[in-house]
C-alpha cells in the first residue's frame, strides 16, 4: 500500500476484533469477580436458613469448633486477652486469630454460629476475587476467565460444600492467603508496586501463620528468599526488611496476648504434637509404604490411607500440571519469575510437613484444600500464561543477562 492510499475495507475492523474481544473477556472476568462475594453471601444465607446455632458449649466431648467457640465468647464478655485460657496459646486447635474473627462476627452480628457460617461465605467469595485480582495480568484474558470459573467451582465443591459450615480456621484462611498473594506479588513486579506493598505483604503473611501456623515453614522460607535474593543480585534490601518487619507485626497478636495473661513474652503457638506422625522411629520398609500412603493421599488417591474418602481426579490433575510447569518453563529456556519462584516455595514448604508428619486420617482433606488455590495459579500459568505485562525484577534480571550474552555471542 503506497501512501496516501486507503487501506482496504474492513481492515480497521478485522483488526480492532482482538482488542475488542480482549476487553470483553476482560470485562466479564471483572463483573464476575465483583458479584461473587454478593452470591456466596446469598448462597449461604439459605442454606445457613433458618439459623440455629449448631455449636452448643460446653461440649462433653469437644472438637475444634467447641473450643474456637468458647474462646471466641471468652474474648467477648471477658476481654481480648481471652482469660478463658491461663496459659500462653500453644494448645489444640492452632487457629489464634480465628477466635478473633468469630468472636468479631459474635459482637457485630450476635452469638450465634450460623452467622459466623455466612460470614465465612462472604469471606469465601471474597477470596476468589481477591485471587483472581492477584494473577489476571499474569495470564491471558480467556485464561484469567477460565481461571476465576475453575477457582469458584473448586471452592465451591471442597470449601463451601465441607468447611464453610464448620467453625474452621481454614475460613479464614482462604481469605488471608488470597491478600498475602495480591501484595507478595505487587512486592516483586515492576509496575502497580507501591513502597508499602512488601510490609503489607508480610503483614498477611504473620496473620496467616497465627490462622494457620502449620505454613510457619512457609511463611520462613520466604522471607529467606526475599533476602537471598536482593543479597545476591545486590539489590536495596528494603522490600525483604520491610516483608520481615510486617510478618514480626502480623505475628505479635499472639505475644501479646501471652504477655497480657502469663507476663511472659512467647511465641510459642505450637507446642501440642502429640498428633504428628513420627517417621524417624519406624523401620526403613514401614517408613516408605506410609510415606507413599501418605503422598498418595494428598495427590487425591484416597483409599490406600484412608478409604472412607473418595477419589479426588481434580487433585491429581492440578499436581500434575503443578509438576509440569517448572520443567515446561526450564525445556523452553525461560525461567521462572521471581513471585513463581516464592509461590513454589511456599505450597513445597507446605506440603512437605504435611505428607511427612500432620495426622492426615484426623484432619482429612483439609489440609490439602489449603494450599490448592496456590496449586491452580501455576497450573494455569501452563496453560495461559501471559508474560509481557508487569515481568517481575526475578525475570527480567536473567532474561536481561542472557539477551546480552547472545549478543556477544553474535
Amino acid at each position: 500500500m503506497t501512501i496516501g492510499e486507503r487501506p482496504p475495507a474492513g481492515a480497521h475492523t478485522r483488526a480492532a476484533t482482538p482488542l475488542v474481544r480482549t476487553r470483553h473477556l476482560e470485562s466479564v472476568s471483572t463483573a464476575i469477580a465483583a458479584v461473587l462475594p454478593l452470591v456466596f453471601l446469598g448462597i449461604g444465607a439459605l442454606v445457613a436458613y433458618p439459623f440455629v446455632d449448631d455449636v452448643s458449649v460446653p461440649a462433653r466431648i469437644p472438637d475444634d469448633w467447641h473450643t474456637y467457640k468458647q474462646f471466641a465468647l471468652s474474648v467477648v464478655r471477658d476481654g481480648l486477652s481471652m482469660p478463658a485460657l491461663t496459659t500462653s496459646y500453644a494448645g489444640l486447635p492452632h487457629g489464634f486469630l480465628y477466635i478473633y474473627f468469630v468472636a468479631l462476627v459474635f459482637v457485630v452480628a450476635g452469638v450465634n454460629s450460623t452467622y459466623v457460617y455466612v460470614a465465612q461465605s462472604v469471606a469465601l467469595g471474597l477470596s476468589i476475587s481477591l485471587t483472581y485480582l492477584a494473577v489476571r495480568k499474569r495470564l491471558t484474558p480467556f485464561g484469567g476467565l477460565a481461571f476465576l470459573l475453575t477457582l469458584t467451582a473448586l471452592m465451591y465443591v471442597d470449601v463451601f460444600r465441607h468447611l464453610t459450615f464448620k467453625l474452621l480456621s481454614e475460613n479464614l484462611y482462604f481469605l488471608l492467603c488470597s491478600l498475602l498473594l495480591l501484595f507478595l506479588m505487587r512486592s516483586v513486579e515492576q509496575t502497580d508496586r507501591r513502597r508499602a506493598d512488601p510490609f503489607l505483604a508480610g503483614m498477611m503473611l504473620g496473620l496467616v501463620v497465627l490462622t494457620r501456623p502449620s505454613v510457619i515453614l512457609s511463611a520462613a522460607m520466604v522471607i529467606a528468599a526475599m533476602w537471598l535474593y536482593s543479597i545476591v543480585k545486590a539489590r536495596s534490601l528494603w522490600q525483604p526488611a520491610l516483608l520481615l518487619l510486617g510478618c514480626a507485626v502480623g505475628v505479635s497478636g499472639v505475644v501479646a496476648r501471652n504477655y497480657a495473661v502469663t507476663r511472659v513474652a512467647t511465641f510459642d503457638i505450637v507446642t501440642n504434637t502429640s498428633d504428628w506422625l513420627r517417621p524417624w522411629n519406624l523401620p526403613a520398609v514401614e517408613l516408605l509404604t506410609v510415606l507413599v500412603k501418605r503422598a498418595s493421599f494428598v495427590f487425591g488417591f484416597t483409599g490406600p490411607m484412608a478409604p472412607a474418602y473418595r477419589l479426588r481426579p481434580h487433585w491429581m490433575i492440578l499436581w500434575l500440571l503443578w509438576a509440569m510447569y517448572p520443567v515446561f518453563r526450564l525445556s523452553k529456556r525461560r525461567p521462572l519469575e521471581f513471585w513463581e519462584v516464592l509461590l513454589y516455595i511456599y505450597v513445597t514448604c507446605y506440603i512437605g510437613p504435611v505428607v511427612l508428619v500432620a495426622d492426615i486420617t484426623s484432619y482429612g482433606g483439609r489440609m490439602v484444600i489449603s494450599i490448592l488455590p496456590l496449586v491452580l495459579v501455576a497450573a494455569f500459568r501452563l496453560l495461559f500464561a501471559n508474560d509481557m505485562p508487569g515481568r517481575s525484577e526475578w525475570s527480567a534480571g536473567v532474561e536481561s543477562s542472557s539477551t546480552r550474552g547472545a549478543g556477544l555471542r553474535e
